[in-house]
């Protein structure tokens, strides 16, 4: 297993931004905060009830738990309508595929990461364990930095680039001033999303690299006992 730490160098960075991802996805209070943060009910004329409920619609849907996200809404005139266009569906069913992907990645690196440190610390191998959590924990915060920067310099390009490079059609160029699914989730939003994901992110990775280092400072670590004894003279 020497070749853990350059394991979990790589695993340990797509675990952490898997999982955060896949709870937002997950978080109603997430949606809902941005809807009320956003005045995304004055936006769009609907009533914060009918707000929440396209919320849970979306994570049903990203859940397979529904075959679609559309809903029939009422706007504040009494004009009743279903709230997305069909392109608007298409580009739906192309994020629920990444977001299947990402709960694929989170699900394999998270067996990958057990299995990898459990061998190691039966193998009596903790150093590395070690060695490997802290390299994978700083190489997360060195991924978040670079993206830091570049979300300070110019987040529309981010936005933009991510979209050209993970979708290839054009649904995803919505209307501000036609489409209900842009403007519930106005770019500042997805603003808010990245924050919070990369702070997250980076609390976990600080803090697994603290444990790590804790770790790997203890005596009984640095020096494990042998787990296979082997027979002297003196034992016989």
């Amino acid at each position: 297993m020497r070749l853990a730490p350059h394991l979990l160098l790589v695993i340990l960075p797509v675990l952490l931004l898997s999982t955060v991802l896949r709870l937002e996805m997950n978080s109603l209070s997430l949606y809902t905060r941005g809807f009320q943060t956003y005045a995304v009910s004055e936006t769009t004329g609907l009533s914060e009830e009918q707000l929440r409920q396209a919320a849970v619609t979306l994570i049903h849907y990203f859940n397979s738990l529904t075959e679609s996200p559309q809903m029939t809404v009422v706007d504040s005139s009494g004009r009743q309508f279903e709230l997305y266009h069909d392109y608007e569906l298409i580009h739906l069913e192309d994020v629920k595929e990444l977001f299947a992907l990402n709960s694929t990645l989170q699900a394999l690196s998270l067996l990958l990461l057990v299995v990898i440190v459990a061998a190691s610390l039966f193998f009596g191998r903790r150093l590395e364990v070690y060695r490997g959590l802290r390299n994978g924990a700083l190489a997360t915060l060195a991924l978040l930095a670079i993206t830091a920067m570049a979300f300070v310099v110019d987040f529309d390009w981010m936005f933009v680039t991510f979209h050209l490079v993970a979708f290839d059609n054009p649904f995803w160029q919505l209307n501000p001033m036609t489409d209900y699914l842009i403007m519930l989730f106005p770019l500042g939003f997805w603003q808010d999303m990245s924050i919070l994901a990369a702070a997250a992110t980076g609390l976990m990775a600080a803090s697994i690299y603290a444990l790590a280092t804790l770790r790997s400072r203890n005596p009984r670590d640095q020096h494990p006992a042998n787990p296979y004894p082997t027979t002297t003279d003196c034992d016989v």
